[in-house]
């Protein structure tokens, strides 16, 4: 899998993808490679119908990400991007904590 560069000219790669997720790895100053998790929540999927529920829903999960130190950064896309970096030591716990809350928390398919 090829390296990508973000808009910051930060080397990174994804190593897994979703809908809402994806989980990466991008070098660190030290030349380390430093994981991170980021989550998508897209406020409003479908623009021609405001759902409250879901945003009711979204706002809950997105004060869960905040308390676990997850940033929160609006996208021009009406999306909100939630990122955090795990020590390698720590990723298989974050990941199967990140699989859960999406499970119960986002829908697979969003109408």
């Amino acid at each position: 899998m090829a390296s990508l560069t973000s808009e910051d000219k930060e080397s990174y790669r994804v190593l897994e993808r979703s809908l809402n997720y994806r989980v990466g790895a991008r070098l660190a100053s030290t030349g380390q490679p430093s994981f991170f998790f980021e989550i998508l929540i897209y406020l409003c999927p479908n623009s021609s119908k405001v759902d409250l529920a879901l945003l009711e829903k979204d706002l809950l999960f997105l004060r869960e990400l905040e308390a676990m130190g997850y940033s929160l950064i609006c996208q021009d896309d009406g999306c909100i991007s939630c990122e955090t970096t795990v020590p390698q030591r720590n990723l298989a716990a974050e990941y199967e904590t990140i699989m859960s809350m999406t499970q119960r928390m986002l829908p697979t398919h969003r109408s």
